[in-house]
């Protein structure tokens, strides 16, 4: 089976604003002490007051999230994306789970410039099955957790 880019974007723009969506629900608890307290308390929580599954999962998106960051340097920077600084503030002020999509969906669309025929990916339809597992999974745990 064949992917091309096109819908490879929309995939990524659908990720980004679902992430943005279900984690941005969970923002308000900390508004309202202004931008360096609402901060400090998120992350007072996150790594001091969680379970320890949670903690688990904060210090893995951690260590995804500088990893990730330095892919999108290394391969903004050989593509010519533009503003790769802001997907990676974005990455910290707003969630690693919305600034990478987007910052995915620029690549794709910088490499389908770039190529002279349309830009394809070979998947299996094993693969197919498997991240849809991966994305509902996703899904009802962020709807679970609301």
């Amino acid at each position: 089976m064949e992917l091309k880019a096109k819908p490879l974007v929309i995939v990524y723009l659908i990720s980004a604003l679902l992430a943005l969506i279900m984690t941005w629900i969970h923002v308000p608890a900390y508004l309202g002490d202004g931008f360096v307290n609402a901060n400090i308390k998120f992350w007072n929580d996150a790594l001091f007051n969680a379970n320890p599954a949670g903690k688990f999962l904060t210090i893995d998106i951690l260590f995804l999230a500088f990893v990730c960051n330095v892919w999108m340097f290394i391969e903004g920077r050989r593509l010519g994306v533009k503003y790769i600084y802001l997907y990676v503030i974005g990455g910290v002020v707003i969630a690693i789970s919305v600034a990478f999509p987007l910052f995915m969906a620029a690549r794709e669309l910088k490499l389908a410039a770039k190529e002279s025929s349309a830009v394809s990916y070979k998947i299996k339809s094993v693969d197919l099955v498997a991240l849809l597992c991966l994305f509902l999974t996703a899904v009802l745990a962020s709807y679970a957790v609301l």
